[in-house]
């Protein structure tokens, strides 16, 4: 059976006075080793000519202490030992090697004793490791764990050593904030020992895979166990738990360990877009219940010592910035109302979000307007040596009207007219090696066609008469002038009808009139061409004789 080893010495340090208040105890062994150990001493099985002071020199870093092994065991001749005796040698006094660890990787803002941290730094006893925003570090321990350093943590090796004699490795990581994420491997054979202090817990681990958590301001720490089982103890509370795979604890300062509890199971991740074109990533997914908040993490490979980007995040969207476009894992998990976090969800994606597209311009987005043809503008990329355009009349852009790979320049003017009907279009980016960005945000317009020139006019000999096609409910402003440029207005009149009938001006010549309509939706389209009719100059009368000079000329006719 495993044992869990108790160090009675509850020494404070600089690092942090309350972190002697908590350890988490890790104990792995061979079965024929844990026969040598028991609590926190290693046993001897004493043999032929065996002596205190014998072992003492072979065992004790002060050979002096062999008289309080022999107080200890209650051995009464330290000369004569009978063989197969078992004796007790604590741990604490025995001859020791001091062990190093090894920085693996470092990935963001990460320090050591003030001095940035680098891949394959030696990390040594009492060294502090410091984590930034998005910094993670992972460790290579001497006994073969790995020890992975999560953003916003501040760590330190307190011990790393070798009982050779007793076959045990002892390591002790004191976690004074933030979070760390352990592997500790199986041994062939001894015994290991993994502590990790926190400021409030005692967790005992018979297992290998666990998360450790310290709030220092709130005086609690969590323990989240993946595989095995924990014993969670608070050192200064009476009382322990056990804590089995899949489910987790709060320990809070002075107080025995909260009943543990299940942890929340994964967030549904199976409606995530694989492909992310935008520089700011955007995970949407279904809320569980229960949970108060989440935690996301992104990294370049799928066992996530690779790590890129850390979020804990109120709602069910996790949001990132600031990443190269690459391919990525994200991994997720919900945190309830204690702090205590659940189960991963682990997904991979690929963000291709560069070079970015340009910004759309001309025709503004849903706009509407008359015409025959469209020149579509865009601001300038920095990173684009050309763009490539796209015309469609759906949303889907299965139906292109055209699509030109190679646009140089800011403008395109498609080269021939379009129909009137709804239009959509985008442009991309494309680099001068031919890498191609995503599209565009899709924009839309409505293109109406031109107005269509009056009917002829209908007059009489009072009035004129107007008439122009139309669509239903279309409105009408109406005016008349006596010069092309409409400056100087004669009539303006609002219409219901498309047609108008007006009374003939009083001054002969040249008048021209135009009209514009404007749709039920308030779309107001251009006015038409200006259109011309004429009132002519009235003729004069012809000459009237008077009748009564025939009567005087009939005498002379007779």
């Amino acid at each position: 059976m495993a044992h869990t080893l108790k160090y009675s010495s509850r020494k404070r340090n600089a690092f942090g006075a309350a972190i002697a208040a908590a350890i988490l105890l890790i104990t792995t062994a061979a079965p024929l080793a844990l026969a040598a150990v028991e609590g926190a001493n290693y046993v001897h099985t004493a043999q032929s000519g065996d002596t205190l002071i014998h072992l003492a020199k072979r065992f004790l870093v002060d050979e002096a202490n062999w008289q309080s092994i022999k107080t200890f065991n209650n051995i009464k001749d330290p000369r004569i030992i009978r063989p197969g005796t078992s004796i007790r040698i604590p741990l604490s006094q025995m001859k020791t090697v001091e062990l190093q660890g090894s920085v693996v990787r470092v990935d963001g803002p990460a320090e050591s004793n003030g001095v940035k941290l680098v891949a394959g730094a030696p990390i040594r006893v009492g060294q502090d490791i410091k984590t930034g925003e998005n910094g993670f570090v992972t460790i290579k321990l001497a006994d073969g764990s790995t020890l992975q350093v999560q953003s916003l943590t501040q760590v330190r090796l307190e011990n790393a050593r070798l009982i050779s004699a007793a076959g045990v490795q002892q390591t002790r990581v004191a976690l004074a904030s933030g979070r760390v994420e352990a592997n500790v491997e199986k041994v062939a054979g001894g015994t290991r020992q993994f502590e990790i202090r926190t400021p409030t817990s005692n967790m005992g681990v018979r297992g290998t895979k666990f998360r450790v958590s310290s709030d220092a301001a709130a005086k609690s720490s969590t323990g989240e166990v993946l595989e095995g089982s924990v014993n969670v103890a608070e050192l200064s509370a009476s009382g322990n738990r056990d804590v089995l795979a899949g489910f987790g604890t709060v320990v809070a300062e002075g107080r025995a360990p909260a009943e543990p509890v299940k942890l929340l199971p994964p967030p549904d991740l199976s409606t995530t877009a694989e492909l992310h074109e935008r520089p700011l990533l955007r995970f949407k997914f279904a809320a569980l219940n229960g949970a108060t908040g989440y935690r996301a993490q992104v990294a370049a490979d799928d066992k996530f010592s690779e790590m890129r980007a850390e979020g804990v995040f109120k709602s069910a969207e996790a949001k990132f910035g600031d990443l190269a476009d690459g391919k990525y894992f994200l991994r997720l998990r919900a945190v309830d109302k204690s702090g205590i976090e659940g189960a991963d969800s682990v997904i991979a994606f690929r963000l291709k979000a560069r070079p970015e597209p340009p910004f759309a311009s001309a025709p503004q987005n849903k706009s509407k307007f008359s015409g025959e043809n469209a020149d579509f503008k865009w601001a300038k990329s920095t990173e684009a040596a050309s763009y490539r355009f796209q015309l469609a009349r759906d949303a889907k852009f299965a139906t292109l009207v055209t699509d030109e790979k190679a646009v140089t320049g800011d403008v395109f003017t498609p080269p021939a007219n379009l129909t009137p009907g709804e239009y959509f279009w985008r442009a991309a980016s494309v680099r001068a090696d031919g890498d191609t960005g995503p599209w565009g945000d899709v924009q839309s317009f409505v293109l109406k066609p031109k107005p269509a020139a009056p009917n002829p006019p209908k007059e009489d000999a009072k009035s004129v008469g107007f008439s122009w096609g139309s669509e239903p409910e279309q409105k009408f402003d109406f005016q008349v002038a006596r010069e092309a440029t409409f400056k100087d207005l004669l009539m303006e009149q609002k219409l219901d009808k498309p047609e108008i009938t007006i009374e003939k001006p009083k001054a002969p010549g040249t008048y021209f009139m135009r009209y514009r309509s404007i749709d039920p939706d308030g779309f107001v389209a251009p006015y038409s061409s200006a259109q011309s009719f004429e009132i002519p100059v009235p003729k004069p009368p012809e000459p009237q004789h008077p009748w009564w000079l025939l009567l005087l000329l009939l005498p002379i006719a007779l």
